[in-house]
């Protein structure tokens, strides 16, 4: 938990008792207005945090734990104050229902971890959180001017309806969890890997795809021929550990070699067209880094990895740095830079 995500998770989670006794205690002045800011500095870490994490790959298993928990914990806390206040018009069913919610979600997935499967938060799931946070500010304010109470309710029967969709939606597609399999036999639940979205994406499209690689050594082209239909698409790929070998394959100029190294944006950059344009591909994807335990510097430290994709005329590139050993950075590698393809071509 030493990354900055989990630090805001946390700062969330301590946050909470100062917001309920501002909340609750009538003897401080302007009470309201403090768990106010307090509930709005906590939805403001809730954001950074999985942001920081996703821009920096710092997803740990502590914060796949601790960061939904500290967002039930959250809005729980504000709903239950809700209800222990006679002036605020937030009704006691609808705090039922919200937070049966999060039980009801929270069974399903120790069930689902049981049977070795990991289930992510699903889109409806996001924007309730949102939805209740908004209604949580608002009703924490009770704003006095004309039409409060009605947005008040508005955004209550939002929330609710939100709740009861993004519940159904969660267990319907992952109905599969209830159903009687053997113990600790993981389960395929509508989970489509990376390399099997991109395979049946550019199948679809009539498209080809290669890869240039360094740091990787050929496990990106490794992953993707992992799917089934990838020789439609995939037919060569290019590891190019060397300078020469980027050079004499891939088009890399030696003045960017000399200038800013194998490990930079404009090499990853290059290596991804220059692959595009040798296989004839219409996308390309490039990794160039340092996956330790040597070779780090302050400038360029292990872990360091650049990312590129040739898309259909556009290119991009990514910049990561990644923890842990030198299996951990090549494979986090690989999986950032599948992703990276696939948001190329949904773009």
């Amino acid at each position: 938990m030493n990354n900055i995500p989990n630090k805001l998770t946390m700062i969330r989670v301590i946050l909470i008792p100062f917001f309920i006794v501002f909340m609750l205690w009538d003897a401080v002045p302007y009470g309201e207005y403090i768990a106010a800011a307090v509930f709005i500095l906590a939805c403001i870490t809730d954001f950074f945090d999985g942001y920081l994490a996703r821009k920096y790959n710092e997803t740990t298993t502590f914060g796949k734990f601790m960061d939904p928990l500290a967002d039930k914990l959250l809005v729980c806390s504000a709903l239950i104050c809700f209800a222990a206040d006679p002036e605020c018009v937030m009704p006691a069913w609808a705090v039922i229902v919200i937070i049966a919610r999060e039980f009801i979600i929270s069974g399903f997935r120790l069930i689902a971890v049981e049977k070795g499967v990991v289930i992510a938060a699903n889109y409806w799931g996001k924007v309730k959180t949102v939805v209740q946070m908004v209604m949580s500010i608002v009703l924490i304010l009770d704003f006095s001017f004309s039409g409060a109470e009605i947005l008040e309710w508005i955004l209550i029967w939002a929330a609710v309806a939100l709740t009861v969709i993004s519940l159904l939606d969660y267990i319907y597609k992952n109905r599969a969890v209830l159903s009687d399999t053997e113990p600790g036999k993981r389960m395929a639940i509508s989970m489509e890997t990376l390399e099997q979205w991109l395979v049946k994406e550019l199948t679809k499209r009539n498209a080809t795809i290669t890869t240039a690689e360094s740091c990787t050594g050929g496990l990106i082209s490794g992953r993707i021929v992992n799917a089934s239909g990838a020789s439609g698409v995939f037919h060569q790929a290019f590891v190019t550990y060397s300078n020469e070998a980027k050079k004499s394959l891939l088009g890399v100029k030696e003045e960017t070699l000399d200038t800013v190294g194998a490990v930079s944006e404009e090499t990853a950059r290059q290596m991804a067209v220059g692959a595009a344009k040798a296989a004839k591909a219409d996308v390309a994807l490039s990794a160039t880094g340092i996956a330790g335990p040597d070779g780090g510097t302050d400038e360029k430290p292990v872990g360091l990895v650049y990312l590129g994709c040739y898309c259909m005329g556009n290119t991009y590139v990514e910049r990561h740095v990644f923890k842990g050993d030198r299996s951990e950075v090549r494979n986090a590698a690989v999986e950032a830079a599948l992703t990276l393809a696939k948001k190329a071509l949904k773009e």
